[in-house]
């Protein structure tokens, strides 16, 4: 099948590049005043119950984080599992040596606490190393942890967000034309310069299963789930790596997490993945209504999509239904769309067509000759009016 690759789709909207007006370089000289002071020297009072109020929750996040990685020495794994959880909703950077040191093999936790711990992890780091890495965990909290309390503090610049929106778009440049090893360079600085974005991570791992790397493909997809555990498309690309591995139940599995997710019923090429699942086990009728559900999902897109790898999917699964007349069409499809089918599966349609007594190419003719016609009617009415 000499089909090109389309392009391949993102988690969310990329960002619109912008002017950024000329800034006017600032006198060190002058004083520099917060909000509340610029407030209180033009009469207005400065909110101290306000100012309170923030130094009582900080006070409060201290003692609950002090508290939770004091929990995780608790002689009760479920009390272990709990303050995993909770510091994953705290956030905090002092939270990941402690969380770090419970992958440690030597403390034998139970896998429960093991996978609670990684994914705390993963979602205040947005990396994931697996809870089987621990020596992997504390090479990168060694090598990257100032780095990541200076991110923590201070935030992505302006400057990084732009340079990594900048690699984002180039990456996904490279993957329209299949150069896959460039596009993963490409991408790997825009996680480096804004790892709080999950587009780049999801983009890194599409790079790397198109190379057929999977198993490294799930890692940046599981590291977009700790970023955002409600993207329905890091699922949905885990099952796609299990698929090509031929792990077909784990493969429907983290479908079935990715259609859970998708709470609109927009991803209509996870539809396409579950009714290629059945392609593979020959279950035509099933694959054709997931397929047939896809394309036209696809074709109500703004702007609508027509890929022509799923049209070839729906000539098969026509084929294996024994309707060859449409299995011709979805054929047709494919090459109106500019992309050349495969010739020995084209020629077997073919046959199978001229053994009912029908030949393809008049019947294409004829289908051509009508739609000439039609707009020429349509067109002699328009001259009328």
């Amino acid at each position: 099948m000499r089909l090109a690759r389309p392009q391949m789709w993102v988690l969310v909207p990329s960002l619109a590049v912008c002017a950024l007006p000329c800034l006017m370089a600032k006198d060190e000289s002058l004083p520099t005043y917060t909000k509340e002071e610029v407030a209180e020297l033009k009469g207005a009072p400065r909110d101290k119950n306000k100012e309170k109020k923030k130094k009582v929750e900080d006070t409060k996040t201290a003692k609950a984080l002090k508290y939770h990685i004091k929990n995780l020495n608790d002689p009760d794994p479920d009390v272990r599992k709990s303050s995993c959880e909770m510091l994953a909703i705290l956030a905090a950077p002092d939270a990941v040596l402690p969380l770090i040191e419970m992958l440690d093999p030597a403390r034998k936790e139970p896998l429960n606490v093991l996978l609670t711990a990684n994914g705390a992890l993963a979602k205040i780091t947005g990396k994931n190393f697996g809870y089987k890495n621990y020596d992997d965990w504390r090479a990168w909290w060694a090598k990257n942890r100032e780095d990541f309390y200076k991110k923590a503090e201070t935030g992505v610049s302006a400057q990084d967000k732009i340079a990594a929106e900048a690699s984002n778009n180039t990456g996904r440049g490279y993957m329209q034309v299949g150069e896959y090893r460039t596009a993963q360079q490409y991408f790997l600085d825009a996680v480096d310069r804004d790892p709080t974005v999950p587009d780049y991570r999801n983009n890194l791992g599409l790079a790397l299963f198109e190379q057929g790397r999977y198993l490294d493909a799930v890692e940046y997809f599981q590291e977009v789930i700790g970023l955002d555990a409600d993207l329905p498309q890091p699922y949905m690309n885990i099952g796609r790596c299990y698929s090509r591995m031929d792990k077909t139940i784990e493969a429907q599995a983290w479908y079935k997490k990715a259609s859970d997710r998708d709470k609109n019923g927009r991803l209509w090429d996870l539809l396409w993945m579950i009714g290629k699942e059945y392609m593979r086990r020959s279950e035509w009728q099933m694959a054709f209504e997931y397929l047939d559900q896809a394309r036209t999902k696809a074709e109500r897109q703004t702007p609508p999509i027509r890929d022509p790898r799923l049209y070839n999917d729906l000539a098969i699964t026509h084929y294996g239904l024994d309707q060859y007349n449409s299995a011709w069409k979805e054929i047709t499809n494919v090459k109106t769309l500019g992309f050349e089918p495969d010739k020995g599966f084209e020629a077997k349609v073919r046959k199978a067509l001229n053994d009912m007594g029908v030949d393809p190419d008049e019947e294409d003719r004829k289908a051509r000759e009508l739609m000439r016609d039609a707009a020429a009617e349509e067109e002699d009415g328009m001259s009328m009016e």
